[in-house]
């Protein structure tokens, strides 16, 4: 029996598509028509459930597409994000309470009705922060309980990742070349130990909070939501999500950073 091996630009694998450039363009396409699919019947049934059932129509319609595997296509470009982030705000709008404004009008000018203040009071995470959370989520079991990750998983992570307390450049020179490199920025392999790294987790979590993964879990979505609620409430900042905040390595670093509970420098 003969084998053909033929060269494709994408192909899906357990639902992610995946392109010759692992761009994830072709995925977020994807994802975003689906969003818009869904979005549209929550329109047509909005003043026909109540608010509760609509929360669960969103998160289920909505924001468990965005859960999907995000560790892989979750820290593509900043472009993919937002377009996805675009998608989101309208099924927002879908099951808002009240009068909404759901599309832009070009003739006067008038913006679509703002969402921010309406995913601060259901308490939902942005795109943004979505990833940030499952991002951090990860990086808190990879660096203190390793044996909740498969080994094949754990072993795809150089040996000198940099650790939580040591986020200096001077000594992650060797580990920056390699994975600052355009190869890998937009990975889990750079961004993981950045984000887990950087400032915003020692900002309002207490250190009990890194001695169990469902206590972590849920102080780190208590904070996201902090995070992207501050400033205007009518208006998105930059300071609201924390892939937008995220800043390489520093000559030097005095930060309060994370613990390290029992990572396993050797895997």
């Amino acid at each position: 029996k003969q084998w053909y091996q033929r060269r494709v630009r994408e192909a899906k694998f357990l639902g992610v598509i995946i392109d010759e450039s692992l761009t994830w363009n072709a995925h977020v396409k994807a994802l975003r028509a689906k969003m818009s699919r869904y979005t549209g019947i929550m329109y047509k049934i909005k003043y026909l459930v109540p608010l509760k059932a609509r929360v669960l129509i969103f998160n289920s319609f909505v924001q468990s597409h965005i859960n999907y595997c995000n560790l892989v296509w979750g820290l593509s470009s900043r472009s993919n994000i937002e377009s996805i982030f675009t998608k989101q705000k309208r099924g927002m709008r879908a099951i808002m309470p009240g009068y909404v404004k759901y599309f832009y009008d070009s003739e006067n000018g008038t913006l679509p009705s703002g969402t921010k203040e309406a995913f601060s009071s259901l308490k939902i995470l942005t795109v943004h922060n979505i990833i940030a959370k499952n991002v951090a989520t990860f990086m808190f079991k990879f660096y203190n309980f390793q044996s909740l990750i498969p080994k094949s998983i754990v072993e795809t992570f150089p040996k000198n990742v940099p650790l939580p307390n040591n986020m200096s450049y001077e000594q992650n020179r060797t580990w920056l070349d390699i994975y600052g490199s355009n190869t890998y920025r937009n990975s889990l392999l750079y961004k993981g130990p950045l984000l887990y790294g950087s400032s915003f987790l020692s900002d309002d979590i207490p250190p009990s909070a890194y001695h169990s993964i469902n206590i972590f879990k849920k102080h780190i979505a208590n904070h996201l939501l902090k995070l992207q609620s501050a400033g205007n409430p009518d208006t998105w900042e930059a300071n609201n999500f924390v892939l937008q905040r995220l800043v390489g390595l520093r000559s030097s670093d005095t930060r309060k950073m994370p613990p390290v509970l029992c990572v396993d420098t050797t895997a």
